[in-house]
């Protein structure tokens, strides 16, 4: 009986943390409000604080037509997507990994990676302190994982993979802007990439994430370009294509990774 309810208790969760990720991609870029002030959720058109009853995940939003209640101005579609997002990815966490630390230490990855994606598409930032949360909670459960599995080579090559994960873009964006002759990555994405090493190791995980996000960057890049959307010295933000790569990766690495070495003749 438990095993049926596990599922709806995961979905349910994943739509408040998703919510709770909605409070973080909001007021994170912003100076004049933090995450704990002020408490309650505002409209940001009319500043009116949101009643309990209006802030239920996906439910609030199809009553009120996403529109605020009080001023009736648009609410952004953003909003009840993250909290799909998160509850969908939090499931087929559940699925893949079953209730065990990895488990546990997927899910933090996906809460952080899905604030950074967003943040970054929309401001072109990423912020430090998610990047600071994610290396502390990342070593906490990873060191856990090691201690349970009595595998320090586990916790080496996480720890491999963080410093990897930073050097491997910092030289690539060294070069990149050594050839174009202008800033070629910020130093967010050099940032994520050390993150992504913690959570998802070194190699060949890294090669994987480097490589599906640089195609995906090129392809929405140049779809951008040709639909004029945006120009070629237009900035895209980089962070996304790392975040889904790195989903990616973390769900399907092993698999892909076969694949590829059968494809090569390595295997």
């Amino acid at each position: 009986m438990l095993e049926i309810w596990i599922p709806v208790l995961i979905t349910l969760f994943g739509l408040a943390v998703g919510s709770f990720l909605n409070v973080c991609i909001y007021r994170i870029p912003r100076t004049d409000v933090s995450i704990h002030s002020p408490r309650r959720s505002f409209c940001p058109e009319c500043s009116n604080p949101i009643s309990a009853y209006d802030n239920i995940p996906i439910l609030s939003y199809l009553i009120l037509r996403g529109k605020c209640r009080q001023c009736r101005a648009t609410i952004s579609v953003l909003y009840p997507l993250v909290e799909l997002a998160t509850a969908g990815l939090f499931l087929g966490m559940y699925y893949h990994f079953g209730l065990t630390l990895e488990f546990l230490l997927a899910l933090a990855f996906i809460g952080l990676l899905l604030p950074i994606a967003v943040i970054d598409a929309q401001h072109y930032i990423i912020p430090n302190v998610l990047i600071a949360t994610g290396l502390v909670l990342g070593f906490v459960i990873v060191c856990g994982i090691a201690y349970q599995r009595a595998d320090v080579w586990y916790l080496l090559t996480r720890l491999i993979g963080t410093v990897a994960g930073g050097m491997v873009l910092w030289l690539v964006a060294v070069i990149g802007s050594a050839i174009l002759r202008k800033k070629a990555m910020g130093g967010g994405d050099i940032k994520l990439m050390a993150l992504n090493g913690l959570f998802l190791g070194a190699w060949p995980e890294l090669a994987m994430v480097i490589a599906f996000s640089a195609l995906s960057g090129a392809v929405v890049g140049t779809v951008l370009i040709i639909s004029g959307v945006k120009s070629r010295q237009s900035p895209i933000p980089y962070g996304p294509f790392l975040a889904g790569a790195a989903v990616l990766v973390l769900l399907w690495g092993d698999r892909l990774w076969r694949m590829y070495l059968q494809f090569v003749g390595w295997n």
